[in-house]
């Protein structure tokens, strides 16, 4: 067990989906609960933003409201990384089905940055990424003027990009960054898990 804290954001609306994503059922388990087996196994504090706790109570870990309500994704960051024990975290989304604890392991053994992120055809992937407390002064200063993009907080931060070769070696179809949005992207993926 390594002594980081591993962050889950599950504070979005859902509009696209239209259900809460935490709680699909991949292969007979929540995506939710996948990721929680996989952190539990691998940091010692596990946190879950959240606006709605009570849908989460059965977790068992701590569960944390938004410090900026209606900061988006960036308002989520900043609180997990705000309330997190440790000085570094490693931080998804709650609608990752298939993040690979390998990969995972690599990028918090990267030392000596804000930020550790797959950058893959040109896109970052702010939401299955390391961060350290020091990015904090940073993200709020973008939060309190409205500028809630994480990638627009990257160009004042020191960054190490993991690109799409090191990715593949732990991870080879990359499956550890898709992520589900939409009704036919969560079929599109269930028709390809049943072949």
């Amino acid at each position: 067990m390594i002594y980081l804290t591993g962050v889950i954001l599950a504070g979005g609306k859902n509009s696209r989906m239209g259900m809460e994503k935490a709680f699909i059922q991949i292969s007979g388990k929540s995506i939710i609960d996948n990721a929680l087996s996989i952190f539990k196994e691998i940091f010692s504090e596990v946190l879950i933003v959240t606006n709605t706790p009570e849908d989460f109570y059965y977790a068992k870990v701590e569960l944390v409201k938004d410090i900026y309500p209606g900061g988006g994704s960036l308002g989520g960051l900043y609180t997990g990384i705000k309330k997190a024990k440790y000085d570094e975290c490693f931080v998804i989304a709650c609608d990752m089905p298939f993040i690979n604890s390998d990969l995972i392991k690599h990028m918090i053994e990267i030392k000596g940055y804000d930020v550790v992120v797959p950058k893959i055809n040109g896109m970052y992937e702010p939401l299955f990424a390391s961060y350290s407390k020091s990015c904090l002064e940073v993200i709020e200063n973008n939060l309190k003027k409205g500028n809630l993009k994480i990638i627009e907080t990257f160009s004042e931060l020191k960054i190490r990009e993991i690109n799409q070769i090191e990715v593949s070696l732990y991870d080879n179809k990359l499956l550890s960054l898709i992520n589900l949005n939409t009704l036919s992207e969560l079929n599109n993926l269930l028709e390809a898990n049943q072949t």
